[in-house]
Protein backbone atom coordinates (compact mmCIF):
# COMPACT_ATOMS: atom_id res chain seq x y z
CA UNK A 1 0.00 0.00 0.00
CA UNK A 2 1.05 3.59 -0.44
CA UNK A 3 2.39 5.35 2.61
CA UNK A 4 0.49 8.15 4.33
CA UNK A 5 1.47 11.68 3.31
CA UNK A 6 4.09 13.11 5.65
CA UNK A 7 5.79 16.48 5.25
CA UNK A 8 4.84 16.63 1.59
CA UNK A 9 6.25 13.19 0.72
CA UNK A 10 3.94 10.54 -0.72
CA UNK A 11 5.22 7.15 -1.89
CA UNK A 12 3.08 5.06 -4.21
CA UNK A 13 3.00 1.27 -3.99
CA UNK A 14 5.00 0.88 -7.20
CA UNK A 15 7.77 3.07 -5.75
CA UNK A 16 8.45 0.72 -2.84
CA UNK A 17 9.89 -2.78 -2.67
CA UNK A 18 9.38 -4.53 0.67
CA UNK A 19 10.76 -7.90 1.64
CA UNK A 20 7.48 -9.60 0.77
CA UNK A 21 6.78 -7.61 -2.43
CA UNK A 22 7.90 -10.49 -4.73
CA UNK A 23 5.15 -12.68 -3.23
CA UNK A 24 2.72 -10.78 -5.47
CA UNK A 25 4.38 -11.89 -8.69
CA UNK A 26 6.24 -15.09 -7.78
CA UNK A 27 3.49 -16.92 -5.84
CA UNK A 28 0.63 -16.57 -8.31
CA UNK A 29 0.07 -20.33 -8.19
CA UNK A 30 -1.07 -19.97 -4.57
CA UNK A 31 -3.50 -17.08 -5.00
CA UNK A 32 -6.55 -19.35 -5.24
CA UNK A 33 -5.36 -21.72 -2.52
CA UNK A 34 -5.94 -21.53 1.22
CA UNK A 35 -2.77 -20.15 2.83
CA UNK A 36 -1.77 -19.32 6.39
CA UNK A 37 -0.41 -15.79 6.80
CA UNK A 38 2.24 -15.21 9.45
CA UNK A 39 3.22 -11.72 10.59
CA UNK A 40 1.92 -8.46 11.98
CA UNK A 41 -1.70 -7.39 11.34
CA UNK A 42 -0.79 -5.47 8.16
CA UNK A 43 0.44 -8.73 6.61
CA UNK A 44 -3.17 -9.79 6.06
CA UNK A 45 -3.90 -6.51 4.30
CA UNK A 46 -0.88 -6.98 2.05
CA UNK A 47 -1.86 -10.58 1.25
CA UNK A 48 -5.35 -9.53 0.23
CA UNK A 49 -4.05 -6.64 -1.89
CA UNK A 50 -1.61 -9.04 -3.57
CA UNK A 51 -4.58 -11.14 -4.69
CA UNK A 52 -4.49 -14.07 -2.25
CA UNK A 53 -8.18 -14.96 -2.08
CA UNK A 54 -8.27 -17.53 0.72
CA UNK A 55 -6.21 -16.48 3.72
CA UNK A 56 -6.20 -17.14 7.45
CA UNK A 57 -3.98 -15.25 9.85
CA UNK A 58 -1.89 -17.01 12.46
CA UNK A 59 -3.78 -15.05 15.12
CA UNK A 60 -7.20 -16.27 13.92
CA UNK A 61 -6.00 -19.85 13.51
CA UNK A 62 -4.54 -19.85 17.03
CA UNK A 63 -7.82 -18.50 18.43
CA UNK A 64 -9.79 -21.17 16.61
CA UNK A 65 -7.54 -23.91 18.02
CA UNK A 66 -6.63 -22.38 21.36
CA UNK A 67 -5.21 -25.54 22.95
CA UNK A 68 -2.42 -25.80 20.38
CA UNK A 69 -0.50 -23.19 22.36
CA UNK A 70 -0.51 -24.05 26.08
CA UNK A 71 1.23 -20.73 26.82
CA UNK A 72 -1.15 -18.40 25.00
CA UNK A 73 -1.66 -14.81 26.09
CA UNK A 74 -4.77 -15.75 28.04
CA UNK A 75 -2.56 -17.52 30.58
CA UNK A 76 -0.38 -20.58 31.02
CA UNK A 77 -2.33 -23.85 30.74
CA UNK A 78 -0.30 -25.24 33.63
CA UNK A 79 -1.83 -22.60 35.88
CA UNK A 80 -5.40 -23.11 34.65
CA UNK A 81 -7.55 -25.80 36.25
CA UNK A 82 -10.26 -25.49 33.60
CA UNK A 83 -10.24 -28.35 31.08
CA UNK A 84 -11.27 -27.33 27.58
CA UNK A 85 -14.14 -29.32 26.10
CA UNK A 86 -14.33 -27.38 22.85
CA UNK A 87 -15.31 -29.38 19.78
CA UNK A 88 -12.99 -28.44 16.97
CA UNK A 89 -12.98 -29.03 13.24
CA UNK A 90 -9.71 -29.30 11.30
CA UNK A 91 -10.83 -28.52 7.78
CA UNK A 92 -8.46 -25.66 6.89
CA UNK A 93 -6.30 -27.77 4.54
CA UNK A 94 -3.61 -25.13 4.03
CA UNK A 95 -1.59 -25.40 0.82
CA UNK A 96 1.22 -23.13 2.02
CA UNK A 97 2.46 -20.99 4.91
CA UNK A 98 3.59 -17.47 3.99
CA UNK A 99 5.77 -15.61 6.49
CA UNK A 100 5.29 -11.98 5.51
CA UNK A 101 6.89 -10.45 8.62
CA UNK A 102 8.32 -11.57 11.94
CA UNK A 103 5.65 -13.40 13.97
CA UNK A 104 4.16 -11.44 16.84
CA UNK A 105 4.24 -14.52 19.10
CA UNK A 106 7.48 -16.44 18.56
CA UNK A 107 6.59 -19.56 20.56
CA UNK A 108 3.07 -19.84 19.24
CA UNK A 109 4.26 -19.68 15.65
CA UNK A 110 7.03 -22.24 16.28
CA UNK A 111 4.56 -24.72 17.74
CA UNK A 112 1.69 -24.26 15.30
CA UNK A 113 3.80 -24.16 12.14
CA UNK A 114 5.64 -27.32 13.19
CA UNK A 115 2.27 -29.01 13.71
CA UNK A 116 0.98 -27.86 10.32
CA UNK A 117 4.11 -28.98 8.48
CA UNK A 118 3.60 -32.46 9.90
CA UNK A 119 -0.15 -32.76 9.43
CA UNK A 120 -3.10 -31.14 7.66
CA UNK A 121 -5.25 -32.02 10.69
CA UNK A 122 -2.89 -31.59 13.64
CA UNK A 123 -5.67 -31.96 16.22
CA UNK A 124 -6.59 -35.39 14.86
CA UNK A 125 -3.44 -36.81 13.26
CA UNK A 126 0.04 -35.89 14.46
CA UNK A 127 1.89 -36.95 11.32
CA UNK A 128 0.86 -37.60 7.73
CA UNK A 129 3.59 -39.06 5.57
CA UNK A 130 2.14 -37.74 2.32
CA UNK A 131 1.42 -34.27 3.69
CA UNK A 132 3.93 -31.73 2.37
CA UNK A 133 3.38 -27.97 2.07
CA UNK A 134 5.89 -25.16 1.44
CA UNK A 135 6.68 -22.46 3.95
CA UNK A 136 7.89 -19.23 2.35
CA UNK A 137 9.97 -16.65 4.21
CA UNK A 138 10.31 -13.05 3.06
CA UNK A 139 13.44 -11.99 4.95
CA UNK A 140 16.53 -13.99 5.99
CA UNK A 141 18.07 -11.28 8.20
CA UNK A 142 19.31 -12.68 11.50
CA UNK A 143 19.55 -9.17 12.93
CA UNK A 144 17.97 -5.79 12.34
CA UNK A 145 18.27 -2.38 13.96
CA UNK A 146 15.36 -0.97 15.95
CA UNK A 147 15.27 1.91 18.43
CA UNK A 148 17.17 -0.26 20.91
CA UNK A 149 20.88 0.46 21.10
CA UNK A 150 21.96 -2.94 19.76
CA UNK A 151 20.56 -5.12 16.91
CA UNK A 152 17.51 -7.31 17.56
CA UNK A 153 16.71 -10.76 16.20
CA UNK A 154 14.88 -10.71 12.88
CA UNK A 155 12.93 -13.16 10.74
CA UNK A 156 16.12 -15.08 10.01
CA UNK A 157 16.35 -15.99 13.69
CA UNK A 158 12.79 -17.30 13.55
CA UNK A 159 13.58 -19.47 10.53
CA UNK A 160 16.68 -20.91 12.24
CA UNK A 161 14.64 -21.68 15.35
CA UNK A 162 11.82 -23.26 13.36
CA UNK A 163 14.22 -25.43 11.36
CA UNK A 164 15.90 -26.63 14.55
CA UNK A 165 12.61 -27.38 16.32
CA UNK A 166 11.03 -29.02 13.27
CA UNK A 167 14.10 -31.20 12.71
CA UNK A 168 14.29 -32.20 16.38
CA UNK A 169 10.57 -33.04 16.37
CA UNK A 170 10.97 -35.29 13.33
CA UNK A 171 13.99 -36.97 14.87
CA UNK A 172 11.97 -37.62 18.03
CA UNK A 173 9.34 -39.28 15.83
CA UNK A 174 12.10 -41.51 14.39
CA UNK A 175 11.55 -40.35 10.82
CA UNK A 176 14.27 -41.43 8.38
CA UNK A 177 17.04 -38.87 7.86
CA UNK A 178 16.30 -38.80 4.13
CA UNK A 179 12.69 -37.79 4.77
CA UNK A 180 13.77 -35.17 7.30
CA UNK A 181 16.03 -33.53 4.74
CA UNK A 182 13.31 -33.68 2.09
CA UNK A 183 10.85 -31.98 4.41
CA UNK A 184 13.35 -29.28 5.33
CA UNK A 185 13.65 -28.53 1.61
CA UNK A 186 10.07 -27.22 1.78
CA UNK A 187 11.53 -24.05 3.34
CA UNK A 188 11.67 -21.38 0.60
CA UNK A 189 13.58 -18.13 1.10
CA UNK A 190 13.00 -14.70 -0.44
CA UNK A 191 14.68 -11.44 0.57
CA UNK A 192 18.16 -9.94 0.43
CA UNK A 193 20.82 -11.00 -0.55
CA UNK A 194 19.07 -13.41 -2.90
CA UNK A 195 18.97 -12.59 -6.60
CA UNK A 196 15.19 -12.91 -6.79
CA UNK A 197 14.80 -9.92 -4.46
CA UNK A 198 17.27 -7.71 -6.31
CA UNK A 199 15.88 -8.63 -9.72
CA UNK A 200 12.44 -7.63 -8.46
CA UNK A 201 13.86 -4.32 -7.23
CA UNK A 202 15.63 -3.79 -10.55
CA UNK A 203 12.41 -4.26 -12.50
CA UNK A 204 10.61 -1.83 -10.20
CA UNK A 205 13.34 0.81 -10.67
CA UNK A 206 13.33 0.37 -14.45
CA UNK A 207 9.56 0.86 -14.55
CA UNK A 208 9.93 4.11 -12.60
CA UNK A 209 12.64 5.31 -14.97
CA UNK A 210 10.44 4.56 -17.97
CA UNK A 211 7.64 6.64 -16.47
CA UNK A 212 10.13 9.50 -16.10
CA UNK A 213 11.31 8.94 -19.70
CA UNK A 214 14.81 8.36 -18.38
CA UNK A 215 17.42 5.61 -18.47
CA UNK A 216 19.34 4.06 -15.60
CA UNK A 217 23.12 4.03 -15.91
CA UNK A 218 24.00 2.56 -12.51
CA UNK A 219 22.28 0.95 -9.51
CA UNK A 220 23.22 1.73 -5.90
CA UNK A 221 22.15 -0.41 -2.98
CA UNK A 222 22.18 1.72 0.19
CA UNK A 223 21.98 -0.34 3.36
CA UNK A 224 23.22 -0.98 6.89
CA UNK A 225 23.60 -4.77 6.74
CA UNK A 226 26.70 -6.09 4.92
CA UNK A 227 25.44 -9.69 4.85
CA UNK A 228 22.21 -8.82 3.06
CA UNK A 229 22.28 -5.34 1.52
CA UNK A 230 25.89 -5.19 0.37
CA UNK A 231 26.40 -8.86 -0.45
CA UNK A 232 23.26 -8.73 -2.57
CA UNK A 233 24.58 -5.73 -4.49
CA UNK A 234 27.92 -7.49 -5.08
CA UNK A 235 26.10 -10.56 -6.40
CA UNK A 236 23.92 -8.44 -8.67
CA UNK A 237 26.97 -6.61 -10.00
CA UNK A 238 28.58 -9.91 -10.97
CA UNK A 239 25.34 -11.11 -12.59
CA UNK A 240 24.95 -7.81 -14.46
CA UNK A 241 28.54 -8.00 -15.71
CA UNK A 242 27.84 -11.44 -17.17
CA UNK A 243 24.70 -10.23 -18.93
CA UNK A 244 26.03 -6.85 -20.05
CA UNK A 245 23.55 -4.90 -17.90
CA UNK A 246 23.97 -1.76 -15.80
CA UNK A 247 26.36 -2.33 -12.91
CA UNK A 248 25.62 -2.26 -9.18
CA UNK A 249 27.46 -0.80 -6.17
CA UNK A 250 26.81 -1.35 -2.48
CA UNK A 251 26.93 1.73 -0.24
CA UNK A 252 27.14 0.82 3.44
CA UNK A 253 25.93 3.09 6.24
CA UNK A 254 26.93 3.08 9.90
CA UNK A 255 23.46 3.94 11.18
CA UNK A 256 22.24 0.37 11.66
CA UNK A 257 23.53 -3.19 12.03
CA UNK A 258 27.06 -2.54 10.74
CA UNK A 259 29.80 -1.74 13.26
CA UNK A 260 33.17 -0.23 12.39
CA UNK A 261 35.82 -2.91 11.90
CA UNK A 262 33.42 -5.62 10.70
CA UNK A 263 33.67 -7.14 7.22
CA UNK A 264 31.86 -4.74 4.85
CA UNK A 265 31.34 -7.58 2.34
CA UNK A 266 32.63 -5.62 -0.64
CA UNK A 267 30.96 -2.27 -0.05
CA UNK A 268 32.17 0.40 -2.48
CA UNK A 269 31.97 3.12 0.16
CA UNK A 270 30.98 3.50 3.82
CA UNK A 271 29.04 6.50 5.08
CA UNK A 272 27.66 7.74 8.37
CA UNK A 273 24.13 8.37 7.05
CA UNK A 274 21.79 7.37 4.23
CA UNK A 275 21.68 10.98 3.02
CA UNK A 276 25.45 11.00 2.50
CA UNK A 277 25.26 7.75 0.53
CA UNK A 278 22.47 9.02 -1.71
CA UNK A 279 24.31 12.28 -2.37
CA UNK A 280 27.41 10.29 -3.33
CA UNK A 281 25.45 8.22 -5.84
CA UNK A 282 23.89 11.29 -7.43
CA UNK A 283 27.22 13.08 -7.65
CA UNK A 284 29.54 10.33 -8.86
CA UNK A 285 27.58 8.42 -11.44
CA UNK A 286 25.27 10.75 -13.22
CA UNK A 287 25.13 13.84 -15.34
CA UNK A 288 21.58 14.25 -14.06
CA UNK A 289 19.75 12.95 -11.02
CA UNK A 290 17.35 10.81 -13.04
CA UNK A 291 19.85 8.35 -14.44
CA UNK A 292 21.00 6.80 -11.18
CA UNK A 293 18.77 4.31 -9.41
CA UNK A 294 18.96 3.98 -5.64
CA UNK A 295 17.64 0.94 -3.81
CA UNK A 296 17.51 1.62 -0.08
CA UNK A 297 17.11 -0.91 2.70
Amino acid sequence: TASKPQKGVYAQEDQMVLSYSPFKTHLKHLKNEHVLIVGCPRAMNAAEEFGFKHTTSMRDYAKRHSTMNPFHKGGCEKDDKVVSDEKETWDEDFKAILVFTDPSDFFESLQIITDLLLSSRPGEVEYEKNHRIPIVFSNPDLLWKSQFKFPRFGQGAFRLSLEACYKARMQAMNLPEEEIQERLSDFIQFGKPYDIQFLHARRAAVRQAEKMESEISHFYMVGDNPASDILGAVRMNALSAQKGLQRWSGLLVRSGVYNEGEDPKGASKIFDTVVQAVEYGLKHNSHNAQSTAKVEA
